[in-house]
């Protein structure tokens, strides 16, 4: 699972840039819906912009933390050096089911609100 991530990771390490800028923009646009937009038009798109920034939020989380070379132990390394190597193992792959979770319920999210729009535009 490690080396899937870290595969990705260094797919997703040039475009870090443009998670930031959908990050921003995705606050911004929920600042703008929040303040200034119609009642209506916001809890329509409140929900939508707030994914937007939490997906942003986490592929740059992705591409950033597992970029780097995982570490690895050679079988004549120290022992205390074996156990803090497996315990940075854990927790890169504690974080990486964490990011999987939280992806997967963004996504989830994101077509129940996508659902939501369809079903308004189409059958309202």
């Amino acid at each position: 699972m490690l080396a899937f991530y870290q595969r990705w990771a260094r797919r997703m390490y040039p475009a870090r840039a443009l998670f930031v800028v959908l990050f921003l923009l995705a606050v911004s646009a929920f600042g703008w819906l929040l303040f200034s937009a119609t009642p209506e038009f916001a809890q329509r798109w409140q929900l939508t912009a707030v994914l937007c920034g939490v997906s942003s939020l986490l592929l740059w989380l992705w591409a950033v933390v597992f970029y780097p070379e995982l570490p690895t132990a050679d079988h004549n390394a120290a022992t205390l050096h074996k156990i803090k190597i497996r315990l940075q193992r854990l927790c890169y792959y504690l974080l990486a089911m964490l990011v999987t979770v939280l992806l997967l319920a963004t996504t989830y999210l994101g077509l129940r609100v996508l659902k939501g729009i369809i079903a308004t535009l189409f059958f309202s």
